[in-house]
C-alpha cells in the first residue's frame, strides 16, 4: 500500500538530517521576549531597526523594551490582559509587543478592515488600547468608550530625527484637522513620549515567570468567513516553534543584512517574518509603515534590502515598474535580493515566470521566491528552499507553487470525507504543526471547526507533487453549486478563461441573485495588443461554450487596464471591492453588445439582472 504525503514526508530530502526534530526540540520554559533579548545581545553590534535614516541599536531597542514594559506596568496592565493595537509598525509598536511579552500580556494587533461592531466585541475586554493617530477616524467611535481607561497614540513622527519630527508631527496635525479626526486633548489620551515618563515612577519588577500555554500574541485571520474578524491565538511555543523551524529551514535571513518591513503586524507573517526573524537572526528592520504599490517600488530602490516579503499584487507593482524604468534605459540592479519571498495571494505562472527572468537580468542571485502562510499556523508553513528550487519539476499546472513544508511541519490533502489524497490529487491542505494557534479569540465553535485531531484545516485547495512541493490553486469556499451534487470551482473558471490568447488575467466573481441563484462575472485585464475588446469577449464565452458545464456561463464581462485592484489594507486582490461594482459590464448576445447592470432594492443584498443594448 502506497504511503500519502503526510507519512512519507519526502520534502525533507531537501533539508539537512535531523532538520525536523531539530525544529520542534525548542526551549521549554522560555517567552518569546526571552529568546530574542538572547539574540540582541549575540548581535549587539547590528543596528535593531532603521526608521527613515535614523538607525537603532540593539541596546537602545532593548531599553525601549524595559521602558514600555514600566510603563505598562505603571498603568496598569495585568498578566493576561488583552491590549489591542491598531495601525501600522513603528519603532515604539515594536518594542510596546515585546514590553507586553516580557509582563505576560497579549497584544492584539487588530485587523485594519474591520466595522465598529466587531470592534466592539474583540475589544470588549480590554481597558488599554493603543492607536496610529493616522487612523483615529476608523476606531474613535469605540475607543472614545468608557470602558477604555488610556488610549496610547502613537504617530508616525515618533523615533523620527530632529528636524523631520517636527515637520512631520505639524503636518499630521494640519492633516487632523482638515479631517476632524483631531484627537481629544484629555488625561485618557497619552502620546507615547508621555506615556514613556511613566516608566520613571514604576520601581517594581516587570518581568513575570514563564507560564506555559499562555495567550502571548492575537493577529488577524486574512481568511474570511463572511464578514466575521478572526482572531488567531498564538502562544510563546508556537511562535518560538516558528523561529526554530525558520532556522532548519535555513532560509536566506543572514546576519548584518536587512529586512524590509512595510505590512502592519496585523497578520502573523508580517509580525512573524518581519519582525521576530529578522532580529533572531541578527538582521536590521528597515521600519517603513507606508504601503502602497508606488511606495513599494521606491522603497526596493532606495534602501535595496536583502530579504523583502509581501503580496502578489505588490511584486506585479514592482516588476512593472522596474520594466518601464529599464524601457527608459535605467539600470536597475537587484544584486542585493537574497530572499525576496512572494506571498499572500500568490501570482499566476506567466507573471512569476516572467518576474524570476528579471530578476536574473537584472543580477539576483537568488529567484523569487514563493512561500504559503497561515496566521492559523502562526506563519509559514511552506517556502521555496534554496537547494529545493532548482530541483523543481517542470509544472504545467495553471497556478505556481507555493515551496515545500518548514521542517517539522506535517501537511496533507484531504477530501471532503476526511480522506487523505495522494499525490498530485486535489483537496483541501491540512497542515499539522507545534505551531498551529491555541485557537480563534472569543470564538470556540469556529475553532473546533477549524481544529481537528491536531490538524488545522486551512480552507485552502492545493495538491502535493511526488517530490514535495505544494501547488495552491484557491479558496474551497470560492465556488458554486452546479446540482445537489456538483460544484465548481471559481479559480477553475478564471483558469480556463486565462488559456485564452487574448486574457492577462481575470478573476471570476459570484453575485447572489434574488431567485437564489448565482450570477458570475468575470472581471479581466487584456493583452496590450487587443485591440477589439467585444471580439474577445465574443471568443471567450464561445470558448467556457465548449468547456463549462451546461448551466454555467459568465454574465457579464469587465475590463480592467494594467492590472486589477488590489486593496490598500491587505495589499491583496480586492475581491470585496470588485464585488461591489454592479455596472459597466458587457455581454455578447446574438452578435450584439449588451451592457449589463445589477439592480437591486435598498438594504437587499440579492440584485437582478438587467441587460440594454448598447447604442
Amino acid at each position: 500500500m502506497n504511503k500519502k504525503p503526510s507519512e512519507e514526508k519526502v520534502w525533507l530530502k531537501y533539508y539537512k538530517e535531523g532538520a525536523y526534530e531539530k525544529a520542534n526540540d525548542i526551549p521549554k520554559n522560555k517567552t518569546v521576549w526571552d529568546v530574542l533579548e538572547e539574540k540582541l545581545f549575540e548581535y549587539y553590534d547590528i543596528p535593531a531597526l532603521e526608521y527613515f535614516k535614523r538607525e537603532i541599536s540593539r541596546a537602545d531597542f532593548r531599553d525601549n523594551v524595559y521602558i514600555w514594559a514600566r510603563t505598562f506596568r505603571g498603568m496598569g496592565v495585568n498578566e493576561n490582559e488583552i491590549v489591542p493595537i491598531y495601525g501600522p509598525f513603528f519603532p515604539d509598536i515594536c518594542a510596546m509587543t515585546l514590553a507586553l511579552n516580557m509582563i505576560g500580556a497579549c497584544p492584539y494587533f487588530l485587523k485594519l478592515a474591520i466595522s465598529e461592531e466587531a470592534l466592539r466585541e474583540e475589544t470588549s475586554e480590554s481597558k488599554i488600547a493603543i492607536v496610529f493617530d493616522g487612523m483615529w477616524n476608523n476606531v474613535k467611535k469605540v475607543f472614545q468608550d468608557d470602558k477604555f481607561k488610556k488610549i496610547i497614540v502613537a504617530t508616525a513622527s515618533d523615533s523620527m530625527l530632529h528636524p523631520k519630527k517636527e515637520i512631520v508631527s505639524f503636518m499630521n496635525y494640519i492633516n487632523a484637522k482638515k479631517n476632524h479626526s483631531t484627537i481629544p486633548k484629555i488625561k485618557k489620551y497619552i502620546w507615547v513620549d508621555d506615556a514613556k515618563k511613566i516608566a520613571n515612577y514604576y520601581t517594581g519588577d516587570v518581568k513575570v515567570p514563564f507560564v506555559s500555554n499562555r495567550s502571548a500574541f492575537i493577529t488577524s485571520s486574512s481568511g474570511t468567513t463572511g464578514n466575521l474578524v478572526k482572531g488567531t491565538i498564538a502562544t510563546n511555543e508556537t511562535a518560538i516553534n516558528q523561529l526554530y523551524q525558520a532556522e532548519n529551514a535555513e532560509v536566506n535571513f543572514n546576519v548584518g543584512k536587512r529586512c524590509l518591513t512595510n505590512l502592519p503586524p496585523t497578520a502573523s507573517t508580517s509580525l512573524n517574518c518581519l519582525f521576530f526573524l529578522p532580529l533572531y537572526k541578527g538582521m536590521t528592520i528597515i521600519n517603513e509603515p507606508r504601503l502602497s504599490e508606488q511606495g513599494f517600488y521606491k522603497q526596493m530602490i532606495d534602501y535595496r534590502p536583502e530579504v523583502a516579503l509581501t503580496t502578489g499584487s505588490l511584486w506585479e507593482a514592482f516588476f512593472r515598474n522596474v520594466e518601464q524604468d529599464m524601457q527608459k534605459g535605467k539600470k536597475i540592479d537587484l544584486s542585493n535580493a537574497e530572499m525576496y519571498i512572494i506571498g499572500g495571494e500568490g501570482t499566476i505562472p506567466p507573471y512569476y515566470k516572467k518576474w524570476c527572468e528579471i530578476m536574473k537580468k537584472c543580477g539576483a542571485p537568488f529567484p523569487l521566491y514563493s512561500g504559503f502562510g497561515a496566521s492559523e499556523a502562526f506563519s509559514v508553513v511552506s517556502v521555496d528552499h534554496k537547494f529545493s528550487f532548482n530541483n523543481r519539476k517542470e509544472n504545467k499546472r495553471p497556478v505556481i507553487g507555493i515551496g515545500i513544508p518548514y521542517p517539522g511541519v506535517d501537511v496533507g490533502i484531504f477530501n471532503e470525507e476526511g480522506k487523505e489524497q495522494d499525490y498530485n490529487k486535489r483537496g483541501e491542505l491540512w497542515v499539522k504543526s507545534p505551531t498551529i494557534m491555541k485557537g480563534y479569540y472569543k470564538k470556540p465553535e469556529l475553532t473546533e471547526k477549524t481544529i481537528g485531531n491536531g490538524w488545522l484545516k486551512t480552507g485552502d485547495i492545493c495538491d502535493i507533487s511526488e517530490d514535495g512541493f505544494i501547488y495552491l490553486w484557491g479558496r474551497a469556499k470560492d465556488k458554486i453549486n452546479i446540482n445537489d451534487n456538483e460544484s465548481l470551482y471559481l479559480f477553475d473558471i478564471a483558469n480556463l478563461i486565462r488559456e485564452n490568447d487574448n486574457v492577462e488575467d481575470v478573476i471570476v466573481i459570484p453575485m447572489q441573485l434574488q431567485n437564489n441563484k448565482t450570477s458570475l462575472v468575470a472581471h479581466i485585464v487584456f493583452k496590450e495588443n487587443v485591440k477589439d475588446i467585444n471580439a474577445a469577449i465574443k471568443q471567450i464565452d464561445d470558448e467556457l461554450e465548449t468547456k463549462l458545464p451546461q448551466d454555467v456561463k459568465i454574465d457579464g464581462y469587465l475590463q480592467h487596464r494594467i492590472t486589477l485592484p488590489s486593496s490598500k489594507t491587505t495589499a491583496k486582490k480586492d475581491k470585496n471591492s470588485l464585488a461591489k461594482i454592479l455596472n459597466g459590464y458587457t455581454k455578447i448576445i446574438n452578435d450584439e453588445v449588451y451592457n449589463l447592470t445589477y439592480e437591486n432594492e435598498k438594504n437587499n443584498s440579492t440584485y437582478t439582472l438587467n441587460y440594454k443594448k448598447k447604442n
